[in-house]
């Protein structure tokens, strides 16, 4: 990456850690305490204006002891671009005030472009180095006494100083911030690999995080699943349309123009800004598969630029067990990436795909577990629930025949045992036909849930409402994790409170499952419900506790948020 947009974009999308704000603030406090007191014991510069300097001086003392004390009140706080601008001004104030470019305060300005550069990388520091020394020039050569004598090799040198080690910083500093922000990138591909999520949502958040790294026009994947079959799927996050990825399937011919550039080349390409300009210089292909630069390409890749409607891009072939799966294609503006950008590219890749590969077999072994483990439930409900209750309804049948005989003062309650039973077995038959025959999630779930808390309310007595609003789509394994979440929190309700009423609520909302379960009556003492937090953190969501206390007792609520 050669631009500092793109490096700025970068920071926002994969944030990379400053460097120590509470350390620079110090330093900034040293400097200017250390100024004001060597010049105290050693007055001889400055020598004219010395009250308004030393009122200077303490003024910039004052000013950095205020920064350095706002940042260790406040970790959350940034020192924003003003600062290094008002340390400049400061600097320049200090300057015309002593001996002009014969002034001590010269070194001053390091400081800034310094902290400009490893903080903001290339294009603050820059601009800090060029006014600096612009403004140093100005001002200096003005404000310079007539007395000792003008300085011409002072005067020259020290801005040429300024512009050498400023841009060697600058340099040096946008480096150091670029490769934090790679580290950061690659960690971020490394933590995508969690199974529920799947793995389509692992590569469209991979597809932003790349978009945004290199503030891209847009992200281009091109996958052939069966190539020989002429299937193919195209996916692209763009920034016009609001980071969202949209796959769709593409017919052959679209996508083999994708794919006319060799399966092992990785390229960069740029349109020519000059007409002298030769294209070779334009251009940057590299073999993957020999691990060296290549000279072929070039007109396939001009053939993609138009096909892109793109003044520059960069794409990487995708290797899956040693076939081309298919292409990367980064597209952005004149200059925006640069030959280095393969190699990164090219290691971001070989981070994904293992991930994608992960995912994929942990996904299809989490399915073939559901499958097994529904059967296995659907059969163990079958002989150990349903036979017993069948055979106690044919029991209890029996004795209402017998009392038919004459035993009408027990009637009543058969009667009622016989409904009961009966409503019982009709019930698991649904549920384990359901079991049986997958069904969808939401229905699966509401028809758990409302049996759940009807048991609950009759074995407990406690009255439990149950809402469900909208659909509800989530995956079995979801599923069976929010059942659990509802009995752990109904368990707790009996356990911890002496709440006569419950209310139990399940929406989906914002991408997000939203689960709440409240009561009536604050819970007897603090308590954290592991099980369902552990369950909520696993899901990657959260779980909260919060109770409100009033006049007439209080409510307690444990509310979780999943993202689908």
């Amino acid at each position: 990456m050669t631009t500092q947009a793109a490096g700025e974009v970068g920071a926002r999308g994969t944030r990379a850690p400053y460097v120590d704000d509470r350390m620079v603030c110090l330093m900034r406090l040293v400097l200017a305490v250390s100024a004001l007191v060597i010049v105290y014991l050693d007055p001889a510069e400055p020598d004219r204006l010395i009250h308004v300097t030393y009122a200077a001086l303490i003024l910039y003392t004052l000013y950095s002891a205020a920064l350095y004390a706002l940042r260790v009140r406040s970790d959350s706080w940034r020192p924003a671009a003003w600062v290094t601008w008002a340390d400049v001004f400061s600097y320049l104030v200090l300057v015309s005030l002593s001996s002009g470019t014969n002034s001590i305060f010269f070194f001053f300005f390091l400081f800034s472009i310094i902290e400009a550069s490893f903080r903001r990388g290339l294009r603050l520091g820059l601009s800090v180095t060029v006014v600096s020394a612009t403004l140093f020039t100005v001002v200096g050569y003005l404000s310079t006494p007539p007395e000792p004598a003008f300085e011409l090799n002072r005067f020259l040198l020290r801005p040429i100083y300024l512009v050498v080690l400023g841009y060697m910083i600058a340099y040096w500093g946008e480096a150091e911030l670029r490769l934090k922000r790679r580290l950061a990138l690659l960690k971020e591909v490394n933590t995508l690999s969690n199974p529920r999520f799947g793995v389509a949502h692992t590569v469209a958040t991979m597809m932003k995080r790349v978009r945004a790294f290199y503030d891209a026009d847009a992200c281009l994947l091109v996958l052939g699943g069966a190539r020989d079959a002429g299937e193919f799927q195209l996916s692209r996050v763009e920034r016009a349309h609001g980071e969202e990825v949209t796959p769709e399937q593409i017919p052959a011919a679209l996508a083999q123009q994708f794919f006319t550039l060799p399966d092992e080349l990785a390229v960069v390409y740029n349109v020519r800004p000059w007409p002298w300009q030769r294209p070779e210089s334009c251009y940057y292909a590299y073999d993957l598969a020999r691990g060296e630069r290549a000279d072929r390409g070039l007109g396939e890749s001009r053939a993609l630029a138009v096909m892109l409607e793109a003044p520059a891009f960069v794409s990487l072939p995708l290797h899956h067990r040693g076939r081309a799966v298919g292409r990367l294609f980064l597209t952005g503006r004149r200059g925006a990436f640069a030959p280095e950008d393969v190699d990164f590219l090219a290691q971001v890749v070989e981070h994904v795909m293992p991930v994608l590969t992960n995912v994929r077999l942990l996904d299809q072994l989490a399915t073939k577990a559901a499958e097994q483990e529904r059967l296995r439930i659907a059969r163990d409900l079958h002989d150990s629930v349903i036979q017993p209750y069948i055979g106690l309804q044919y029991k209890l049948a029996a004795i209402r025949r017998k009392l038919d005989a004459g035993a009408a003062d027990v009637r009543p309650d058969i009667e009622h045992l016989f409904d009961v039973t009966a409503s019982e077995v009709s019930g698991l038959r649904r549920y384990v036909g359901g079991l049986k025959g997958g069904g969808e999630g939401r229905d699966d779930l509401a028809a758990a849930l409302g049996r759940y808390t009807e048991q609950f309310q009759e074995n407990y007595g406690i009255d439990v409402r149950l809402d469900i609003r909208g659909r509800v789509g989530v995956t079995d394994r979801l599923a069976a994790e929010l059942i659990q979440m509802v009995h752990e929190g109904l368990r707790n309700v009996w356990k911890h409170t002496e709440a006569p009423r419950a209310a139990v609520t399940l929406e989906s909302k914002g991408g997000n499952v939203l689960l709440s379960i409240e009561n009536d009556g604050a819970a007897g003492a603090p308590f954290t419900p592991r099980s369902i937090t552990e369950r909520a953190e696993a899901l990657g969501g959260r779980a909260l506790v919060g109770v409100e206390t009033d006049g007439g007792g209080g409510r307690t609520a444990v509310r979780v948020r999943i993202p689908l």
